[in-house]
């Protein structure tokens, strides 16, 4: 008997933890109870992490092909970059008239461009021609300084179909300086023309009075 109650004993035992078992195979959860979270649900995160890391990828690849047409070979010349400097103002024409006047004559007056205590820079511009027309062969231009009936400083300048401004007239500039004796004074510009810079053929004189 004791035997038999024994074995009784288990199979109620085996009776009552079937059902039980089974009913855990069998167990369904919905989907929409909010009071249980299924596997999906607790893990979404990494879902959403591989979702983003592919999403980053493919705007990477698109980022990459945007920008490849910046790829050019060495040397290649990016014409829109290059840095574009302004023009220039216009240069204003020289301020001096040509009108009825004759080339390397006593057209214009000479000026002190600068004063020092015992000394002046004086400069003389001379016209050497209206346009190309007037000139004929190459030589030196010339130019002397004089003070107080001495000779001070010389400049020469050489003149050839290289030195003419096409489109308009050609101005030499001599410029010097010279000691002077007195605060008050003048200032003398004896101008020569040279085909072989020896033979001088005197053009006219020009005389400056200064004070400083």
């Amino acid at each position: 008997m004791k035997r038999s109650a024994h074995f009784l004993t288990s199979l109620t035992l085996l009776a009552l933890t079937a059902p039980v078992a089974l009913a855990d195979d069998d167990l369904v959860i919905a989907d929409d109870d909010p009071s249980v979270s299924s596997y999906e649900d607790e893990f979404d995160f990494l879902v959403e992490g591989e979702k983003n890391a592919a999403q980053n990828a493919t705007e990477s690849a698109e980022d990459e092909n945007d920008f490849a047409m910046w790829d050019e070979e060495e040397g290649e010349d990016f014409g829109e970059f290059q840095l574009r400097v302004p023009d220039p103002e216009p240069a204003m024409p020289l301020p001096y008239s040509v009108v009825g006047r004759k080339p390397l004559a006593d057209n214009y007056g000479a000026s002190v461009v600068f004063a020092d205590r015992d000394s002046v820079v004086a400069e003389l511009p001379v016209l050497v021609a209206r346009n190309p027309s007037d000139f004929a062969s190459d030589f030196w231009l010339i130019g002397e300084l004089w003070v107080a009936g001495t000779k001070v400083a010389e400049t020469r300048q050489w003149i050839s179909s290289g030195s003419l401004a096409q489109s308009g007239p050609t101005v030499a500039f001599l410029k010097m300086m010279a000691p002077i004796p007195a605060t008050s004074g003048e200032l003398e510009f004896k101008v020569f023309k040279s085909a072989d810079g020896e033979a001088r053929e005197d053009l006219f004189r020009n005389v400056l009075p200064y004070q400083i």
